[in-house]
């Protein structure tokens, strides 16, 4: 795999334009059909928890994993843009060629800062976590919106580590005035339970059986935000027994 720097240089200067105001909208390609796409796709549930808050209120916490499991980088920059929903930043993603160059493509997706507590730039609606009961009727969603991706999950990876803040500038506005971000084949980005905002709240359920289900890139619009080898692989779930104070696994669903 052809590994260049993120988003630096001419490329950079090229589709930001002049540098005046807001930078002009990259330029978009198609890419053709032996380009390596990624698969994103989640791994079940688990580190499930209820932190007893304050006034009857109880927070089901739990871990989550996002894996790229395509033939190709997830790969993906912001650069300033008036977005629909406010954010600062649109989103640009880089598909993978068979020789190694990337076709740029535009997403509905967007970038903001923070938001969470944590200093770095998040896209908005990455993942989604919702709590159903056995007959699949949701009843609660998580409260984390943003997400900052980059490889720190090993999961039957084919390289190491690249992206990465240390060697990439992830989640970091770069001297270019773009927002880079990705994930490596093989590797994953995890979110641990105790985490800002990785919680769903459940203060007005009852205890008993229910099933949480994890989402990558969710449908918000058709097919996604982003492109996938596969868009049909997105959710993984478990099922679980909530008391007053515990958490136990019944059952997950296989993984990817």
């Amino acid at each position: 795999m052809d590994r260049r720097p993120l988003f630096v240089g001419a490329l950079v200067a090229a589709l930001l334009g002049s540098g005046v105001g807001p930078a002009a909208t990259p330029a978009f390609a198609s890419h053709s059909t032996a380009a390596r796409l990624p698969d994103l796709v989640m791994l079940p549930p688990g580190d499930f928890r209820i932190e007893q808050k304050g006034r009857g209120k109880r927070w089901l916490r739990f871990s989550t994993v996002i894996v790229n499991v395509g033939p190709g980088a997830f790969q993906v920059y912001g650069y300033p843009a008036q977005t629909s929903n406010g954010d600062p930043y649109g989103v640009v993603q880089q598909v993978e060629e068979a020789d190694g160059t990337f076709s740029n493509h535009p997403t509905d997706a967007t970038i903001f800062w923070s938001g969470d507590g944590h200093n770095h730039y998040h896209v908005r609606d990455l993942q989604e976590m919702t709590l159903q009961n056995l007959n699949a009727v949701v009843l609660a969603r998580g409260a984390k919106r943003g997400f900052c991706f980059w490889d720190n999950y090993d999961y039957e990876a084919t390289s190491g580590v690249y992206y990465h803040p240390s060697t990439t500038d992830a989640c970091e506005l770069t001297g270019g005035g773009t927002i880079p971000m990705g994930l490596s084949v093989g590797w994953g980005d995890r979110y641990p339970y105790n985490i800002a905002f990785q919680y769903i709240d459940i203060s007005q359920l009852g205890n008993g059986d229910y099933l949480v289900e994890v989402t990558a890139d969710p449908a918000l619009t058709p097919g996604g935000l982003f492109v996938e080898a596969d868009e049909l692989n997105n959710t993984a779930w478990a099922k679980i027994r909530i008391k007053r104070k515990t958490v136990t696994v019944l059952e997950v669903s296989p993984l990817p």
